[in-house]
């Protein structure tokens, strides 16, 4: 299957970016595909996944020309319509270093981090404000998230809000590849719920998976195909419905190297994050806003 050509598209101000940037040929129920086993510290487990979870197949392939070429943003690009990927500040690489965020071992250890030199954390909050302020829009915007995931897990997000306190890392189910619900919206209005800045604290490369179709593409291609109606899809069931009956539309894999960001509108577009191949901890900070350049 080809991906469409008037999908979500990829801006980055990176050298040779698409050279790296890979394409699969979609994907396969959680059941149907062996999973990668988390061996890290003391940790020895194979991640857990809800039920009707999809994950990405592991066929990789370097995009075609004309892939790129559907990928590649126009100068009508906006907080929801495009990706962006680019390296943060020189300022605040060494305020994040001095911070030493790439010493951590544990989920744990990252929020000492920030306990631990209080002059130098406000430091760095103030400097992200400006640094933001830059891609905001004149919109506002505010921290949301600062954490990690173990390394070797395919698609890292889970809802760890419907565990109970103390829960451990093995407890954990992966969604698969999914949308965000930041804000309560119909399927046609996600793009208002604006975006988030993500970057990568630690020390190897991670991976920001995504399919190139907004969610009202891919509400119109279940239409097309079942017949369904808008009361029957919403935020909750679009992603397993559309794996389900187009297992074959391809996902996009980008490297988000250490103290590169992400760009991405995550209630907009199915997407997930992927510590695959990773021996080290994945340490992220994550804004929300309508960032764009």
């Amino acid at each position: 299957m080809q991906i469409i050509q008037n999908g979500i598209k990829l801006h980055s101000e990176l050298d040779n970016f698409f050279d790296e940037v890979q394409i699969n040929s979609g994907t396969v129920h959680h059941l149907q595909q062996e999973k990668a086993k988390v061996d890290y510290l003391d940790w020895s487990f194979v991640p857990q996944y809800e039920d009707n979870a999809y994950v990405v197949k592991r066929d990789w392939r370097k995009l075609t020309d004309q892939e790129i070429k559907a990928l590649t943003a126009s100068k009508n690009r906006n907080y929801y319509n495009t990706i962006y990927v680019g390296d943060i500040s020189d300022e605040l690489k060494h305020i994040f270093d001095d911070l030493k965020f790439k010493e951590c071992l544990r989920p744990k250890d990252v929020k000492e981090c920030m306990k631990r030199d209080h002059d130098l954390t406000l430091k760095l909050s103030n400097t992200m404000q400006e640094y933001l302020s830059e891609f905001a829009n004149d919109q506002p915007f505010h921290f949301h998230f600062i954490g990690a995931n173990l390394p070797n897990i395919d698609m890292v997000a889970a809802d760890t809000y419907s565990l109970p306190d103390g829960y451990q890392e093995e407890d954990k189910k992966c969604m698969g590849i999914h949308n965000d619900g930041a804000e309560l919206r119909s399927v046609h209005q996600t793009y208002k719920s604006g975006n988030r800045f993500t970057i990568n604290l630690g020390n190897e490369t991670r991976y920001f998976l995504y399919v190139n179709l907004s969610l009202t593409q891919a509400f119109n291609m279940l239409k097309e195909k079942l017949g369904v109606s808008l009361e029957h899809v919403n935020l909750y069931n679009i992603s397993k419905l559309f794996f389900k009956y187009f297992p074959d539309y391809p996902v996009i894999r980008i490297p988000q190297k250490p103290y590169q960001y992400y760009i991405s509108a995550t209630d907009h577009c199915f997407h997930d994050g992927s510590t695959y191949g990773m021996t080290t901890l994945d340490v992220l900070m994550i804004y929300f806003g309508k960032f764009q350049y």
